[in-house]
């Protein structure tokens, strides 16, 4: 998706508000190119999960011949996304310092990629397998300032979150979907289209994600902790969860839909060719399925606690995790 998005603080206790500016349909450009050329221009537009992009281009208009998709690209291209948010951004929200130097040991010593795990967990432990009771005992070793990063920080993102709302119980997003949506384009009604397209179904039958995931769905800090997830299998070189769908999912598409895995979950692309020049392009990222009418960002933003603190807002952009950039704006309280 390209353009941008407001967060307007509801007045008087009333509910977040979600606004969307400037909104680009990059298929549109693709119209009357030739494939090559479309899949040139895609890799330009999208400055984020380019590689995921190019993948799903390729895909959709046949131009991969026998060559598998790339996953040692697409998996740096994750870890970036994540390592950016875990290491820089979301710390700088939590008033911690960035963890600059591990940044550039992650993104550039793929060879130290476990150790580096280690020492930011500070436990060899696997935090996908733990219970309840033991991740709470190892966010508690983030409570002194001597501690490793990543509990510290999410020791400080679970108090943030707590009581922030936010919380959205929605279906994975499946090729019976898809296959729907792009049915009914041009179309109205349009069918619902709220499927939950991240990173979550990933990662959901994992133990400490079934230990955090609320009575009323799936919580904010349960969305992190799958980035957090994620980062780590990148780190450790275990592409087998990130990936295990997209086989499955392109199985259940037909001819001109590509399917990669990007950063924020399945990225769609859907393109029909005729006289060796594109018709038809479509983009169906992850955020374009969030900020559907009902669809998972608008319903988290419009759960919101309305007197909830700058800082639980950021974390909850960080655990949805936009591909566009997000202003907030604060109400002028009387």
């Amino acid at each position: 998706m390209i353009g941008t998005l407001l967060l307007r603080e509801g007045q008087a206790g009333q509910p977040w508000q979600v606004q969307t500016h400037n909104v680009v349909d990059a298929g549109l450009l693709c119209a009357g190119l030739q494939p090559e050329q479309a899949l040139a221009l895609v890799g330009r537009v999208f400055g984020l999960c380019r590689v995921a992009h190019r993948a799903a281009g390729i895909r959709a208009m046949g131009l991969a011949g026998n060559a598998g998709p790339d996953h040692v690209c697409m998996q740096d291209e994750i870890l970036q996304d994540h390592a950016l948010a875990l290491l820089v951004t979301l710390p700088a929200h939590l008033n911690l310092p960035p963890q600059r130097e591990s940044l550039c040991k992650v993104l550039q010593d793929r060879q130290a990629g476990p150790a580096m795990a280690r020492e930011l967990i500070g436990t060899n432990a696997s935090l996908a397998q733990m219970n309840a009771q033991a991740f709470e005992a190892w966010l508690a070793t983030g409570q002194t300032e001597t501690g490793a990063f990543l509990p510290r920080l999410f020791k400080r993102c679970q108090s943030a979150l707590d009581g922030v709302g936010a919380t959205v119980d929605m279906a994975g997003l499946t090729p019976q979907a898809v296959q729907a949506r792009l049915a009914h384009e041009g179309v109205q009604p349009v069918p619902t289209m709220a499927y939950d397209a991240s990173i979550w179904p990933d990662y959901a039958h994992y133990p400490v994600m079934q230990a955090l995931v609320g009575a009323g769905g799936v919580t904010p800090f349960a969305r992190l902790v799958a980035r957090l997830l994620e980062f780590l299998a990148c780190l450790e070189g275990r592409v087998d969860t990130m990936f295990a769908r997209v086989a499955p999912f392109m199985a259940g598409m037909g001819a001109g839909v590509g399917v990669a895995r990007a950063a924020r979950g399945m990225l769609v692309h859907a393109v029909q060719v005729r006289n060796g020049l594109v018709a038809e392009y479509q983009i169906l990222s992850p955020t374009f399925w969030h900020m559907a009418e009902g669809g998972l960002f608008r319903q988290a933003i419009s759960r919101l606690n309305p007197v909830c603190t700058k800082m639980s807002v950021e974390c909850v952009l960080a655990a949805l995790n936009p591909c566009v950039p997000v202003t907030l704006e604060a109400a002028q309280h009387a």
